[in-house]
């Protein structure tokens, strides 16, 4: 008989059994539990614990995570004709005791790995009919208590015991979360049924030789020890087939299919099957995303059917070459042989409360990141192990996924019991995602040797293990065990050696945080790290959401919600201190200055240094901006807030991560290392009078800057009438194109103009330099260069915003009805618009825009798509605070 699994979803309850600190009526209740769930989100729909994402809730509600909860239900454990049953448990969070009619049949401490448990009557006999399930999570606070009493001390940033128990480490909250502290089955829990043996692991590693698909499947099964025996008193061979499925190259339907003998003596093997003229799987950007079905089945000698795994699967070949060169050591990621640049994403839990993220969500998330133009999404290992969901999807879009270990940016205890966890949780996630062509690099750490040389945790720590032999040896022998197709790489940053500094631009991996944190992001420009897997500035969250999770009337900077919602180490003044060289102090009272303002310095700040990376292609070959998502709203380093909106920067990455990036930047002693593949500093014909180049409906654009004065350390030479060039970076195997290049006084009056070739043969960056008509300024604050290729515009702003003579923006507006939900608002200039911004949820919950911040020339518009609004939304979306420009919040 084929296995059988029934997932216990429903007639679950949950009570309170321990701890302190509840409120009046918490503890000893009953309450209906949602599985899979975590118990917060049961207390909050019974009104006994308010939503600590809300204004200032989450304090109130740090109880439930130093409580004891029971969940309970009644399970069918018939065998009903089959010789096993167990209870299988895909998630569970965290420290948990499993008894059925209050016999214990497990125990666990480990919210990364699955478990099974023998659902069998624990006297010997074969259990049958109702028995009570229950599954008894004890306080995550108290495990972890009992490992620190004995591990000592571990430095790192938070004073949260995360370090002390396998469990998503920002459930304890992070610079940019909240803590929430849960329990629960957080994925499905089922009663498996199933009779002689069952499928225990099946990895399938591909690979792809000679234009041939090459599917490894490493297959181990297990034995009931129940059944019928042969007449030799042994058990009976087993059957192991393996069928593929799918097209060829020439788009004809292929299906090839290999099997395996197994003896009685085996519990394991691999069946290989090859695929003739395969269809390779690709990054998006690179090619096509072809996915090949796979059934792998357990049988007996004679055909019977006992177990059956599906999936879907690509061939595709990996490497990354990190082989030292004339620099220091590369960081390059191969796809089927050919060198990816890599725009990516860190991805960081998507609610708190992680078993609230279901498919849908996962998939809109990743599908905003592909709109985007993201080709790699890192999972930070201050999380978990993401959904088998998360991988399906980024399997279909094509994205590239960098998985971590879950260890964050702490000293973790080598010893048990928090070694055999580790070794466990590793294995089976390795074996778990190996089936997915998308998975290409596991990372061993975030940031811990890196903090351990830079914070002195030597001090504290003394000869005590802190992970390094985690990093080095165990997690390496694991991958290189179970899943030798995938790259491993011992921590992000890393720089490939002990005795190197782990974060050397020079060296693989890099994460630029003296940016931001003590630095203007005009700093990007004095180095280029062969590869940069963490680096971002922060901005609040659309200005809905941040409204929706306040109460503070009016909003400020400074009211109590909206800095609560602030994790950061003196965030609000970091903040401050980055908006202040460009566009001078902001009245804590003006929010809605400070939110454009902060926004505006998001984007710009991200885009000094992708386009600076990335023009300086192939010594770099990879930004990994961080981050994509948040958990809760908050102000933070995200492209997409928590109500899933895109804030300016995402609008931003489109551009920055497209194809063709083109760039205005100043000549400095890097770029002037660089061939000239594109024009020359010669002046070329001007444009017609009929050019049409800048005109009609633009792309997103926002200029390449550099803030001014001091507190943030601004490079000398940021500002003023030093010289500047173009540079366009293609992934594209040629280009043939033209930049216009236009010198501008703030009136809109032209004062130089140059059209000049830019030409590539193949994939590669052109740098284009300017004669001085348009590559020096007279006068830095009365004047811009603007640069158009196509539809793409780079802007260059000589001075800082706050000291350039703004002239008032005038513009007029119209539009029309898009369907029964959209707008079309067109704006058209009459004057020099600096960084338009249109932000539709202020006006509707629902509405959305496909643009960020924009700047027009006198005579050019823009069409502004908007979604979740309707003609009668019409007046307000063209007043301020919901439309606003540059000049107006300057005031000039």
């Amino acid at each position: 008989m084929t296995l059988e699994r029934e997932e216990l979803r429903d007639d679950w309850t949950v009570t309170m059994v321990g701890g302190t600190g509840a409120p009046d009526g918490v503890a000893g209740r009953t309450i209906p539990a949602t599985v899979p769930g975590q118990v917060h989100t049961d207390l909050e729909r019974e009104g006994l614990l308010a939503d600590p994402t809300f204004d200032r809730n989450e304090d109130a509600g740090k109880w439930v995570g130093r409580a004891d909860w029971s969940y309970r239900r009644t399970v069918d454990v018939d065998p009903k004709g089959f010789e096993r049953v167990d209870l299988v448990c895909d998630g569970l969070d965290t420290v948990a005791e499993l008894s059925l009619d209050g016999v214990v049949v497990g125990t666990t401490r480990n919210m990364h790995r699955r478990y099974r448990f023998d659902a069998r009557d624990q006297t010997g006999g074969v259990g049958r009919g109702s028995k009570t399930l229950e599954v008894l999570f004890e306080s995550p606070y108290r495990e972890a208590g009992r490992v620190a009493a004995k591990a000592g001390s571990m430095p790192g940033p938070y004073d949260e015991p995360f370090p002390y128990i396998r469990k998503m480490a920002s459930n304890f909250g992070w610079d940019w979360g909240l803590t929430a502290v849960t329990s629960g089955p957080w994925r499905p829990i089922a009663i498996e049924r199933w009779s002689t043996a069952r499928l225990r692991e099946v990895r399938p590693l591909v690979d792809v030789e000679a234009g041939e698909g090459v599917l490894d499947a490493h297959l181990t099964v297990e034995r009931s020890g129940l059944n019928d025996l042969d007449q030799d008193g042994e058990d009976d061979d087993l059957v192991l087939v393996v069928t593929v499925s799918g097209e060829t190259a020439e788009g004809t339907a292929t299906r090839q299919r290999s099997r395996a003998q197994l003896t009685p003596k085996d519990d394991e093997t691999v069946v290989t099957v090859r695929v003739p003229d395969v269809q390779r799987w690709w990054p998006r950007g690179y090619g096509q995303q072809a996915l090949y079905d796979v059934v792998v089945e357990l049988q007996t000698v004679d055909g019977e059917v006992l177990d059956r795994s599906t999936f879907r699967t690509g061939f595709r070949s990996t490497r990354i070459d990190t082989a030292s060169d004339e620099i220091g050591k590369p960081f390059n990621v191969h796809v089927n042989g050919t060198l990816i640049d890599v725009r990516g994403v860190n991805w960081i839990p998507d609610d708190v409360i992680v078993s609230r993220v279901d498919r849908a969500r996962v998939a809109g998330r990743l599908r905003a990141a592909v709109d985007l133009n993201v080709n790699l999404v890192r999972v930070w290992g201050g999380g978990v192990y993401e959904s088998n969901d998360f991988y399906e999807v980024c399997d279909e879009l094509g994205l590239l996924v960098w998985q971590d270990f879950p260890f964050a940016c702490a000293a973790y205890p080598e010893g048990e019991p928090i070694r055999s966890e580790v070794i466990a949780e590793a294995r089976d996630n390795v074996a778990r995602l190996s089936r997915h062509p998308s998975l290409v690099v596991w990372n061993g750490n975030n940031e811990n040797i890196w903090l351990h040389g830079v914070d002195n945790w030597g001090d504290e720590l003394g000869d005590r293990g802190w992970g390094l032999d985690y990093y080095l040896d165990l997690l390496p022998t694991i991958v290189d065990a179970v899943d030798p197709s995938r790259f491993y790489t011992v921590a992000s940053p890393w720089s490939g050696d002990e005795s190197l500094f782990a974060n050397d631009v020079d060296h693989e991996t890099h994460h630029s945080w003296d940016v931001w944190n003590r630095l203007s992001d005009d700093h990007y420009r004095d180095s280029v790290p062969r590869f940069v897997s963490e680096f971002g500035w922060q901005a609040p969250p659309a200005w809905r959401t941040l409204r929706d999770a306040v109460r503070d009337a009016p909003l400020a900077v400074d009211s109590p919600g909206v800095v609560h919602h602030q994790k950061a180490a003196d965030g609000m003044g970091k903040l401050a201190r980055g908006i202040a060289p460009r566009f001078g102090s902001v009245d804590p009272t003006s929010f809605d200055a400070w939110h454009y303002l902060t926004q505006l310095q998001q984007a710009r700040a991200i885009a000094t240094g992708v386009e600076h990376w990335r023009t300086h292609w192939p010594r770099n070959t990879g930004v990994v901006v961080w981050q994509l998502n948040d958990l809760w709203p908050v102000s933070s380093w995200s492209a997409i807030d928590s109500a899933g909106r895109l804030k300016p920067l995402a609008h931003e990455l489109r551009r920055l991560y497209d194809d063709v990036l083109l760039t205005i930047r100043p000549v400095t002693s890097f770029s002037a290392s660089v061939s000239r593949t594109g024009g020359t500093d010669r002046p070329a014909s001007s444009a017609s009078e009929n050019e049409t180049v800048g005109s009609g409906d633009l792309s997103d654009t926002l200029s390449l800057e550099v803030p001014g004065a001091e507190p943030l350390g601004v490079s000398p030479g940021a500002f003023g009438n030093a010289p500047i060039e173009v540079a366009v970076r293609s992934t594209r195997p040629g280009l043939d194109s033209v930049v216009r290049v236009r010198r501008i006084s703030l009136s809109g009056s032209v004062l130089a103009e140059v059209t000049l070739p830019v030409h590539l043969s193949a994939a590669g960056v052109a740098v284009v330099s300017l004669p001085e008509s348009v590559g020096v300024v007279d006068d830095p604050t009365n004047e811009l260069v603007v640069a158009d290729m196509d539809w793409r515009r780079a802007v260059w702003t000589p001075a800082p915003d706050k000291d350039m003579h703004w002239q008032p923006a005038r513009y007029r507006t119209s539009f029309e009805p898009v369907g029964d939900d959209g707008v079309e608002l067109v704006v058209e200039a009459d004057s020099l618009v600096r960084d338009l911004l249109l932000q539709p949820d202020r006006v509707s919950p629902e509405g959305t825009v496909d643009r960020g911040f924009m700047t027009l020339l006198p005579g050019e518009r823009v069409s502004f798509r908007l979604h979740g609004v309707t003609a009668a939304d019409v007046p307000a979306l063209v007043e301020a605070p919901t439309l606003l420009t540059l000049d107006r919040i300057l005031g000039h």
